[in-house]
Order: C-alpha cells, then sequence, then structure tokens
C-alpha cells in the first residue's frame, strides 16, 4: 500500500454503496448505562473486541496496522479535511511517544480545521448554500445559516440541541439563524419533513407524500400526521406591520368610496409594500398554529379529501404533544429523544461511515423495518455510547479513530453489493473535492485552518444591513407604513413608464444587434432601478431609523446589541442628537443603508487592513522582498492567497467551474449530493490547470520550504512529505531522479510536485 508505483495501478475507482447490505437487526438503548470503570476495557478497545467478533465469525484476516506514514495523513484528512503539511508530518513522525497518536486526535479535534472540515460534512447533508432560497436577497441568511453551523461545531454544541435547535427555530436570521433549516424549503413544508425524516432518522418517506409507500409500511396518512408536526413553521415574507397596513388601507377605501378596494389598487400598494420589504424577504420563520390537510385528490378511505390532519407519530400512538408545550417543541423533543431508536442509531452510523468510508448499516438513510447492521452487537454497542456521551460527537469520533480497528491499513477492494463489510480496516476512499482543494490550499498559505476574517466581515456586513433594515420597518405603526407605501406606490408609477420606454430601447437595439446601444439600454434601466431603491432608502428606511434611534436615545437600548451598537455609531462627536450624528455619517449621498452599515463596521474593517498590512510588512522583511523581482513575485502570490481559501470560507457550494464544482463538490440541491467519479475535466485540471503554479509559488508553503532544499534529493523528500506525509522509497528515487536528468518538464521542481500532485496515491485516502 505504501509504495507509489503500485498506488499508480490502482484502479482510479471511487466506493459508491448503495443499498443491499444484508444487515442485523440491533436494539437501541433507551437510557444511559454506568460509566465504565478505569478497571474495564476502553470504549475504543471494546469495539475492537466486537468487531475481532465479526471477524472470527466471517472468516476474516484483519489488514494489518497502519503505519505511522498512512495514519498521520489519514488522520489529517478525515479530522481537519487536508493533508498534513511538511512541518506538520515531521513532527508527528519524529515523535517517539508512545501515546502520540492519541494525541494527535485530540489536537485535531480541537482545531479550527476540524470546523472547516465538518462544516463541509453537513452543509452536505443539510443542503445549506450560501444563497439558501435560491436568490441573492437569501443571501444574509444563507450566511447567518452557515456561520450558525460552524459555531455549533466549534463550541462542540451536543448533537441532540444541534438538531433541537433546527427543528423548533423561529424568529429572525440575525436572532436566531438556525431558521436557515427551514428557509431552505422556502414555502414547502412537506418537502421539508421529507428532509427531517431522511436526515436525522434514516429513514425516506418522501414516497409517502403522494401515496403510500410501496416498499414500506408508510402511508400518505403517516406522512400527513408527521408534517403536521412542522406545518405550522412558516416561511414569510409579510410582515405584521405590512399586513396591518393593508387591512387599514381597504378598510378606509371601504368607508370613504363606500365600496372594496380595486383590484389595480390592491395591486399598487402590494407591489408598493413588496418593494419596501424586498431587503428582508427570506429571513423570517413564525411559529403559527396552521393546520394541515389532505390533498384534493387523497382516495384512500381512512378520511376525506382536504381533511385536518392532527400532529401524531405513526409508529407511536402514544407521543403526544404535552401541556405547556408548543407542536413543534414536541416534534422536535420526541425526534432528538434518547428514546427514538432511529435518531441515535443514525447518527452512530453516519459518523462510523464518516470514518471507514462504509457504515454498518447500508444506506445510511433508508432504514426499514427489516433493516440489519453487519455486526449489530457493534451497533448496539455505538448507540449506547452515543447516548451515554450525550451525543457528544468529538467524544464519540475520539472512541472511533482510537479504536485499532480504525488505525489499520485500508482495504483496496470495493465492498460487494448486497453483501456485509466485516471492517478488516477503512475503506480505501478518494478524498472529497473539499479535502482535495483544502490540502492544496495547506500547501499555498499559511496557517490554513484559521477562519478568514475577510469573509468573516463580509458576513457580518450582509447579517448588519439586512437588520438594519428591519429596524427600520418592522416597527413602523400601520399608519405610517400605509403613508410610506402610498409614496412608493407613486415612485413606481413615475418610474414605470421610464423603465417600460428602456426596455423598448433594449429591445431594439438587441434587434438591431447594436452592443453601444444595448449596453447603454441595459445601464439605463439598472440606474432606474437603483433609483428605486434609493427612493426606498431616503423616503422609508432614513423615517424608520430616525424614529428608532430618537426612541432609543430617550429610552435605552433595552439589552438589545444591535440598537445599543447603532446608537454608539451615530453619536457622532459634535453633533447634538442621533439623528444629525447619523446625518453626518450619510453626507450628501444617496441612500442610507451602506453608509450606515460601513460606520458600524468600520473598526472591524480597520483591525483587518491592519492585521494585513502588519502581515504583508512582516511577510517582505523575513522573506527578503528587496529586488524588483522578489517583489513582483510576492505581488502575485499575494493575488493567489486571496484565491485560494479553504472551502468552508467562499461561497458554499463553489461558482461553477470552481476547481471543487469540476472535483465533484455537492451542488446541495439534494441531500449528500457529492460525487467522486474521475472525470476528464478533473484530469485536466491536475494536468494543465493553474493550481501547480500556485503552490510552487516562491512564497508558498511549499515554495519556500524548497527554497531551503539544494539537493535533489532534499527536495524530492520535502515534495513527498508535503503531499504524501512520507519519504520516497529507492524505487521511487530512481526512476525521478532519472525524469530529473533527461525531462525538461519533470526536470525541475515544478515537474515533480506536478508528477506527485497527478499520482493516484495523492488522491486517495489510504
Amino acid at each position: 500500500m505504501k509504495n507509489l508505483l503500485k498506488l499508480v495501478s490502482v484502479p482510479c475507482v471511487v466506493v459508491a454503496l448503495s443499498g443491499g447490505f444484508a444487515f442485523a437487526k440491533s436494539d437501541v438503548p433507551a437510557e444511559k448505562t454506568t460509566v465504565e470503570t478505569a478497571a474495564a476495557p476502553s470504549d475504543s478497545a471494546r469495539i475492537d473486541q466486537l468487531v475481532e467478533k465479526g471477524y472470527a465469525a466471517n472468516n476474516v484476516t484483519p489488514n494489518a496496522p497502519a503505519n505511522d506514514e498512512i495514519f498521520v495523513r489519514r488522520i489529517y484528512l478525515d479530522i481537519i479535511g487536508r493533508v498534513p503539511t511538511k512541518a506538520e508530518a515531521l513532527a508527528f513522525l519524529e515523535d517517539q511517544a508512545p501515546d502520540k497518536r492519541a494525541k494527535l486526535i485530540d489536537t485535531l479535534l480541537d482545531s479550527e480545521g476540524y470546523v472547516a472540515n465538518y462544516f463541509n460534512y453537513w452543509a452536505d447533508l443539510l443542503r445549506a448554500k450560501t444563497e439558501i432560497s435560491g436568490n441573492g436577497q437569501s443571501r444574509p441568511a444563507g450566511l447567518s445559516y452557515a456561520a450558525w453551523i460552524k459555531q455549533s461545531l466549534r463550541e462542540n454544541k451536543t448533537y441532540d440541541d444541534f438538531v433541537r435547535e433546527m427543528l423548533s427555530a423561529s424568529g429572525t436570521s440575525w436572532d436566531n439563524p438556525a431558521i436557515g433549516y427551514y428557509l431552505r424549503d422556502y414555502g414547502m413544508p412537506l418537502d421539508n419533513l421529507a428532509i427531517t425524516t431522511q436526515v436525522f432518522l434514516g429513514t425516506q418517506i418522501v414516497c409517502a407524500q403522494c401515496h403510500n409507500h410501496p416498499f414500506d409500511a408508510w402511508t400518505q396518512m403517516d406522512y400527513y400526521h408527521l408534517a403536521a408536526f412542522t406545518n405550522g413553521q412558516v416561511t414569510t415574507n409579510q410582515s405584521e406591520n405590512g399586513k396591518a397596513a393593508f387591512e387599514l388601507a381597504a378598510k378606509k377605501f371601504r368607508e370613504k368610496q363606500g365600496k372594496a378596494m380595486k383590484k389595480d389598487d390592491r395591486k399598487d400598494i402590494q407591489r408598493a409594500f413588496s418593494e419596501i420589504l424586498k431587503p428582508v424577504r427570506f429571513n423570517n420563520v413564525i411559529e403559527t398554529d396552521r393546520a394541515l390537510r389532505l390533498p384534493h385528490d387523497y382516495k384512500y378511505d381512512d378520511a376525506k379529501p382536504k381533511a385536518v390532519v392532527d400532529p401524531e407519530v405513526p409508529f407511536a400512538p402514544g407521543a403526544a404533544v404535552s401541556e405547556g408545550e408548543s407542536t413543534i417543541q414536541a416534534f422536535a423533543n420526541w425526534v432528538t429523544s434518547p428514546e427514538n431508536p432511529r435518531f441515535t442509531k443514525v447518527i452512530a452510523n453516519r459518523l462510523w461511515k464518516k470514518a471507514f468510508g462504509v457504515g454498518l448499516i447500508e444506506p445510511v438513510d433508508d432504514l426499514r423495518e427489516d433493516t440489519e447492521a453487519s455486526n449489530p452487537e457493534l451497533m448496539a454497542y455505538l448507540e449506547q455510547k452515543m447516548v451515554d456521551y450525550d451525543y457528544d460527537m468529538k467524544r464519540f469520533l475520539r472512541m472511533v479513530f482510537n479504536t485499532e480497528t480504525y488505525q489499520r491499513e485500508a482495504s483496496a477492494e470495493e465492498p460487494v453489493m448486497g453483501m456485509p463489510y466485516y471492517f478488516a480496516g477503512p475503506i480505501l476512499r478518494r478524498m472529497s473535492a473539499e479535502q482535495i482543494w483544502d490540502s492544496l490550499v495547506a500547501m499555498t498559505v499559511e496557517n490554513p485552518d484559521e477562519p478568514d476574517a475577510e469573509f468573516q466581515l463580509y458576513t457580518k456586513r450582509q447579517i448588519t444591513e439586512v437588520e438594519l433594515i428591519a429596524n427600520a420597518v418592522y416597527d413602523q405603526k400601520p399608519g405610517q407604513f400605509l403613508r410610506n407605501g402610498y409614496e412608493i406606490a407613486q415612485v413606481q408609477r413615475e418610474l414605470a413608464a421610464e423603465l417600460q420606454r428602456t426596455q423598448e430601447g433594449l429591445a431594439a437595439a438587441r434587434e438591431s444587434k447594436d452592443p453601444v446601444a444595448i449596453k447603454a439600454a441595459s445601464k439605463e434601466a439598472q440606474r432606474i432601478r437603483r433609483q428605486l431603491s434609493l427612493e426606498v432608502e431616503n423616503r422609508v428606511f432614513r423615517e424608520g431609523l430616525e424614529e428608532k434611534l430618537t426612541l432609543v436615545a430617550a429610552n435605552g437600548a433595552d439589552d438589545d446589541a444591535f440598537l445599543a451598537d447603532l446608537l454608539k455609531t451615530v453619536s457622532v462627536e459634535n453633533e447634538s442628537s442621533p439623528v444629525d450624528g447619523m446625518g453626518s455619517i450619510i453626507g450628501q449621498q444617496d441612500g442610507v443603508v451602506r453608509q450606515l452599515v460601513s460606520a458600524m463596521v468600520a473598526e472591524d474593517q480597520k483591525a483587518l487592513r491592519a492585521e494585513q498590512n502588519e502581515r504583508e510588512v512582516a511577510e517582505r522583511a523575513a522573506w527578503g522582498v528587496n529586488d524588483k523581482e522578489a517583489k513582483r513575485a510576492y505581488k502575485i502570490y499575494d493575488t493567489i492567497r486571496e484565491r485560494m481559501k479553504r472551502a468552508a470560507d467562499i461561497q458554499s457550494p463553489a461558482p461553477g467551474g470552481h476547481f471543487l464544482r469540476e472535483f465533484g463538490q455537492s451542488d446541495r440541491e439534494v441531500v449528500e449530493n457529492a460525487n467522486d467519479q474521475a472525470s476528464i475535466t478533473q484530469a485536466l485540471a491536475l494536468l494543465n490547470g493553474p493550481i501547480i503554479g500556485g503552490i510552487t509559488s516562491r512564497y508558498s508553503v511549499l515554495g519556500r520550504d524548497l527554497k531551503d532544499e539544494r539537493s535533489f534529493d532534499e527536495r524530492l523528500d520535502t515534495i513527498f512529505l508535503s503531499m504524501l506525509s512520507r519519504y520516497p522509497d529507492a524505487e521511487e528515487r530512481k526512476i525521478l531522479k532519472q525524469a530529473w536528468n533527461e525531462s525538461d518538464g519533470t526536470g525541475s521542481v515544478q515537474g515533480l510536485v506536478w508528477t506527485v500532485l497527478n499520482l493516484r496515491e495523492f488522491l486517495f485516502i489510504q
């Protein structure tokens, strides 16, 4: 396994397992057992004992223990999602401590790299997207949700709390980012219920949304009973004062005209309200008692079409809403209870698969009445430990990674579909797209695991902007909101004719294929739309903020950190009031939002720039960036560095055409939609893409390590340690030395890196 030339011949196959395993049932522990005493075998050792029983019963020979070179690369990839740097690999390989593996596992689990790597894992499961509802207006909510997932991992939030907070979430994206779970399926509560059961209960009941399940016991009525629990979580773009303002408009019209408002008048006011609330769309989930009805074409004889369905757990009829407990709280508590057999089984099996490449139960998200685990006793033990550990995912992973079973060499053979796997060792897997990319990032930039400060500031700006606008509009009284609506409706009418003329001009320009006219007309159309946005800011948002600031200045912020920060920001020296201070910040510029947001994050922006400048000064001095050539190389590297950020710190998913997407990153449209299949575009990206220039840059981490090496052997050692976490063997040295001497392409540092980068050993986790 460790010989590079042997690995070159390993077929570039992706292990894709989906169903058909012969499994054995296991019972789920209902309550915690007594914690093992110091004299009892450790939890990791007990797992090994149970796996070994499977070896004996099924005539399986375990794989040999993995050497340190294999282990260090695997554990870095499995816990923090990237290969170790040369320095990290050597620190481990040269350590003589007998417990160095356990210590490294602890260090990695407590690192920011763990947060980044497991964010990618959960983002795939939860289909978390930066534009969470599919458009730019949902970006603040998507960023807020992603930040919440990362923080949950960072603080090691227990799995049951993590899930419970999502399932019971309501409010706004800035106050309760977990609402992203419902915003992800905006306006589709029935679809969201199918995702909930698949991800957290390992049960695919989506078929039962339309008809009784053809292969399982689920009925359509069962589906609707469950969906009735979550149907009250309403994703909405409306506001309470907006609804009240519309009712007020209808009432006033009726009193004045003696009849209902005309359809065109209703549309005008609704369009104006929509424009006012546009920036805060896709940021709200409200908890209601909205009833769920059966579909109009319900065809079974246990109820009539359109009948109201009560919340009920089909396979646990006694589970009901307790007194003083809301429907959604009851559902969230039931799903995450240790008494719920599926909840514990699914997460224990998922995390086992994350470590080994295959679950004890496959597929992990389609459990049925007859589903059995390949090792029932082991499955039951893992479930019991998850409960004993209070759903502490790090502690559970620590137990798994410290087993001898995990620390064996990987099995190169693809498991046979429909047959159990008895865990002679982990499965040989290709790295995920994120692991490949993040490994390249680690070869390029210092401290690759540190959260990207620029991305964090961008996230803060987006969330600050939407919360600022919400403070400007949500608390306006219905009468005030209505007056503003009438004003904006008038502006819309005035601009509509102008926009119509511009669009006609644009159509004519496209007809004549005049690029200059097309550009001019498009620019004019954008100006008109921007003018409408500015009118809303100047007429509505500014008025709302002035009133809010006056109120807060008089009465205090009432423990509202955001309003306290806003008040501090606009308390400008030499200005008599917060309103005057806001005016001073805005100055003569159009709009109010961008200027106020910039003022509110100014200290963060200043600190970031100071840190970047300080880093540049230190780097230039340490790296000897003095002459013209060095300065040019540093500038190029700095540009490369801006692009080389960990997958968790860029748009999610990455834009089309990005390296991550080419290598199979999920589009986050369905659960776990990533793929690790080889493709021509991947081969071209590695063979001919710009990546090689970045990682071999004069000032990259790898480039600076190589700069200190003079001989061919030293350089080869550095490249192998940086990319494969091992030294080359004698045969590899001989072949590559010959290529170095004979070929202009391979006979360079860049050529050597290119060669190793394109080896299957680099792409696979042994």
